[in-house]
């Protein structure tokens, strides 16, 4: 179909837009070339030519008619004429049917029509495209003149055609495409146009003249073969330098297109083509060691894929995670897990797309740094209905989760209101309090827990063994060499840890155990003995309880926004008649007030405890030898106590400095590990005092409790060891472990709950001769023990040798090599066990 503009059709248009300034010397150019042979030739072609302009018919006649029809001569033509209709039809036919140099007795190609149709349609495209834009800022000057209210504009058509170019350019990603075939095209058609109507021998088509013109833009080597005419020589310099400035414009093009390509891959915008990989949300202090346990999980299974998704630039990311490679002390090994960065919203559906979340086996959602307490729950509250929105039947399968960190207990429930179907919640602070709570009443349980919670050694899994089937859990206990079978799973889910010893493994049910690997361990041949766990005495002998605990005196140094939590934890803990100090810098008369949390937190409903205020800074000695109570109005009551007289201490991190990220981690380290040395050296000090004093009863003296600190930064464990402190959680670390044992398998979320809750079995360290009668019989197995154990409805883990210390009998605390060869036991050895009651 071809462009008309009025009575004009494209090629009209062309022709008569460029032969107009050059009239003169086209009108001697047709003259020349106008013979009776030529419209001989002309006439023998005509029907060819009229097939490929439609409109444009030229008819077999001699040249004296065609001279009287067109006023006799076309030297008398006129720019005005050549504008006329009938005149652009007939040199447009003389175009389209000129033939070879020196000869018209050879049809015209058709090549030419097709050619010349492209360029003067591409040409009219453009000069239609440049008249409307004139038109449109013609009327965006009058309508800014009127709307300033001044005669004389105060803005030139440079700054209109400015604005525009800047609307073009910041609007569509094809405006610099666009502008450089459009220069182009136009150096094509113009210099096509002149050497076509220039009075050269060398030019005799337009096909030929068009690719001429285009080697003048591509190539500026090819003007040296330009005709020595001065029209060709004018039009190769002029179209040359054009080409040029259409080169130079391709290469900042091409360098830009390919630098923004180069940059969106370095800050991570590509997408990721994943499926069955973990997903990691957001960025914060734990980010690295869940990283580690990940790539322990997936070792067995020669590595996998995590990918990572955050508001960080994917660079400070990489160099986050090369730094921790390449870190002398504990550096993180990958183990082949491939991890992939991009950077972005997490809370974003186009986000989520980008990493493949719902192709994704499981997704740990961490807390945002940058937010409080409150409003990061709330964002997490928002990821999970992004995922759930990203993909409706997203968990629905019960394989795929999300592990969801929140900061305040009070809204577990808000996530699981909304996601109960694949949420798995961990409360940050709920979790690290437990640990503490139960570390300060056992400082040894911190290493239990550390190796318990990762990878590196024994975890939990779940599996199915019908050959078992029918069997007793105390039968269960002694099947599997290489594992420590825990509890069951029901069919519906439910999980039972330290069930009794007559629960009957079921068909459809899983065995709960901790082991090295899911597929490290078999069940043996059944033909160990169970007589080691008869019990043959009475009541007395054979005891389901332990004697009634006396109550406790407990120190909590610092403060935390979810101390209301922490005590109420506590109390549960803690047998009646417990006490409560409190010392940290907020006055007495304020506590009552940050308890409440602003009212998020009801007012405390204590049944075991009394708390004690104690207002001091307990980095500070003077501080810590008055640990004097005071009321509500800052007065002292008269009650005091000292270090030694107390038989837990906790060091809480402190608030203010975990607030500021990374550094606060690192600041809160150090005022804590500033405390343990003061507390630590202080109650030794006085118990050298007390062993003076009281020499000849020095074995009624109970020693000084082991100060247990929180630890936020894995790097700090080394200067506590050199410091020789023993007393410590890597909380950061082992809620990192958590995360990613429960990304790995829903289910284990029930079990660690139960162990770290005050409900339910509980870690424990035990004394040997609670289960082993020394004095009779010291050599037995490692089953044995655990035979007998359950006489307490207790399950057996691991022990630790009185001659070794924890650290170094990380392989026999969980899940210890050669249950069934006999050892002989000893006074100091340390039995670690799940049981219900303390």
């Amino acid at each position: 179909m071809m462009i008309q503009i009025g009575r004009l059709s494209a090629p009209h248009l062309l022709v008569a837009i460029t032969a107009a300034p050059f009239s003169s010397a086209f009108t001697a150019r047709c003259n020349k070339l106008l013979t009776p042979n030529y419209f001989n030739a002309l006439s023998s072609s005509s029907s060819s030519s009229s097939s490929l302009t439609k409109r444009t018919t030229v008819s077999s006649l001699p040249v004296s008619s065609i001279l009287r029809n067109k006023q006799s001569s076309l030297h008398l033509m006129s720019p005005h004429d050549i504008m006329d209709a009938d005149s652009i039809n007939s040199v447009t036919s003389f175009l389209l049917s000129r033939g070879s140099r020196g000869s018209m007795e050879n049809a015209v190609p058709p090549s030419e029509g097709v050619t010349l149709t492209i360029l003067s349609a591409g040409f009219a495209l453009i000069v239609w495209f440049l008249a409307k834009e004139y038109i449109f800022l013609k009327q965006k000057s009058a309508v800014m003149t009127g709307a300033l209210g001044k005669k004389e504009k105060d803005f030139t058509w440079f700054d209109l055609i400015d604005y525009r170019l800047d609307y073009f350019f910041s609007t569509s990603e094809w405006a610099k495409v666009i502008l450089l075939f459009g220069l182009s095209y136009i150096l094509v058609v113009f210099g096509a146009g002149l050497l076509v109507l220039g009075d050269s021998e060398d030019f005799d088509t337009i096909s030929e003249a068009a690719w001429v013109s285009w080697t003048y833009v591509v190539d500026p080597g090819a003007q040296a073969d330009a005709p020595s005419e001065l029209i060709p020589r004018t039009v190769s310099l002029i179209v040359t330098l054009g080409g040029l400035l259409v080169f130079a414009l391709l290469i900042g093009i091409v360098g830009e297109s390919i630098g923004e390509k180069i940059e969106d891959l370095k800050t991570g915008k590509s997408r990721v083509f994943e499926s069955g990989h973990t997903l990691m949300l957001n960025w914060n202090d734990k980010s690295l060691a869940v990283i580690q346990q990940i790539a322990l999980a997936n070792e067995s299974e020669g590595g996998g894929v995590m990918v990572v998704l955050s508001k960080l630039e994917k660079e400070e990311l990489e160099e986050k995670l090369e730094s921790a490679i390449n870190a002398k002390e504990n550096p993180l090994d990958l183990m082949g897990t491939e991890v992939v960065f991009r950077q972005g919203n997490p809370i974003l559906e186009n986000e989520l797309k980008k990493v493949s979340a719902s192709t994704a086996r499981s997704i740990i959602a961490l807390t945002p740094p940058e937010f409080d307490s409150d409003e990061a729950d709330a964002n997490m509250l928002r990821q999970v209905l992004a995922l759930k929105a990203l993909d409706g039947d997203f968990g629905s399968d019960g394989e795929r989760h999300v592990v969801v960190e929140l900061q305040d207990i009070d809204n577990k429930e808000l996530i699981k209101m909304v996601a109960p179907d694949f949420a798995e919640v961990i409360v940050n602070h709920d979790m690290i309090g437990r640990l503490m709570l139960q570390c300060a009443r056992t400082p040894e349980l911190a290493y239990v827990l550390d190796s318990m919670m990762g990878f590196e050694g024994s975890e939990f899994y779940f599996d199915t063994w019908p050959e078992l089937y029918g069997k007793t859990f105390k039968e269960i206990t002694v099947r599997f060499d290489d594992a420590i079978p825990v509890g069951f799973r029901s069919a519906d889910g439910n999980v039972r840890i330290n069930p009794e010893d007559d629960d009957v493994y079921e068909e459809g049910e899983e065995i709960l155990v901790l082991a090295e690997d899911d597929d490290s361990y078999q069940p043996n041949d059944g033909t160990y003995p169970l007589t080691a766990g008869e019990c043959t005495g009475g009541e007395v002998e054979c005891p389901l309880h332990d004697a009634i605990r006396p109550p406790e005196k407990v120190l909590f140094c610092g403060w935390r926004r979810d101390m209301s939590d922490l005590i109420s934890q506590l109390d549960e803990f803690v047998p009646p008649g417990s006490e409560l100090w409190l010392l940290n810098q907020i006055p007495a008369d304020m506590r009552a007030e940050r308890l409440l949390d602003g009212g998020n937190k009801s007012k405390l409903k204590l049944q075991n405890l009394t708390i004690k205020n104690v207002v001091g800074n307990h980095i500070i000695r003077r501080d810590l030898k008055r640990i004097w109570d005071t009321n509500s109005k800052g007065e002292y009551t008269g009650e005091k106590a000292t270090l030694d007289e107390f038989d837990s201490i906790l060091i809480l991190s402190d608030e203010t400095a975990m607030k500021s990220g990374e550094k606060g981690s690192t600041s809160s380290d150090s005022r804590s590990l500033a405390a343990v040395l003061i507390i630590q050296d202080m109650m030794d000090k006085m118990y050298e005092v007390k062993k003076k004093k009281f020499a000849s009863n020095a074995v009624l003296i109970k020693p000084p409790c082991v100060p247990v600190s929180e630890i936020l930064d894995t790097r700090t464990k080394s200067l506590l060891n050199v410091a020789n402190c023993k007393g410590y959680v890597l909380s950061n670390q082992i809620v990192s472990s958590v995360m990613a044992q429960v990304a790995e398998e829903k289910d284990i979320n029930i079990v660690l709950s139960e162990l770290f809750s005050s409900e339910g079995s509980e870690t424990y360290i035990r004394p040997v001769e609670k289960f082993v009668d020394l004095d009779e019989e010291d050599t037995m197995s490692f089953w044995d023990v655990a035979l007998k154990a359950r006489q307490y409805r207790e399950v057996v883990v691991g022990y630790k040798p009185a001659d070794l210390d924890f650290a170094d009998a990380a392989e026999l605390i969980i899940n210890p090599p050669n249950k069934s060869v006999p050892r002989r036991w000893k006074k100091g050895d340390k039995i670690v066990t799940f049981s219900l009651e303390d």
